[in-house]
């Protein structure tokens, strides 16, 4: 089984002015144990059993924070793929991006594993749970 785990990472950093701003939006602000939101989402994400690639749809204004926060994380996963938007045009665009791009490079078997780059998940077993469902060919939402 390919698992691939997909991070959408943007936003107009609105909801959480000031601490969070248009060049520092939510996903690179640090919570209590120093890591930023988006590298608690990649340490979740690299947590999965049999993840072949770690992709990460994000802007070009955003690429260099992302990977800075992803280089201090090295060597969670190996193969690390950034799709860049020309365009925020939400989460929709973004998985469909995502989706297009795995199915051309892992296959129509791999599984997507959507992952909001500013949510907290605590149950990881949980997480477990659902791609196990998606595996069978199942749709899996955790919220």
């Amino acid at each position: 089984m390919k698992v691939v785990p997909v991070i959408i990472s943007g936003g107009a950093g609105s909801r959480l002015w000031p601490a969070s701003r248009q060049s520092h939006p939510k996903p690179f602000l640090k919570v209590a144990d120093g890591h930023s939101l988006i590298q608690h989402t990649a340490l979740r994400a690299a947590s999965i059993k049999d993840v072949v690639e770690l992709v990460t749809v994000t802007s070009r204004e955003h690429l260099f924070l992302t990977t800075d926060d992803f280089d201090e994380l090295d060597p969670v996963v190996a193969q690390r793929t950034f799709l860049l938007e020309p365009k925020g045009r939400d989460t929709a665009a973004a998985v469909v991006a995502a989706a297009i791009h795995v199915r051309t490079t892992q296959g129509p078997e791999a599984i997507l594993c959507i992952f909001p780059a500013d949510h907290m998940i605590g149950n990881v077993a949980a997480m477990a749970r659902a791609i196990e469902h998606a595996g069978q060919g199942r749709i899996a939402t955790l919220g």
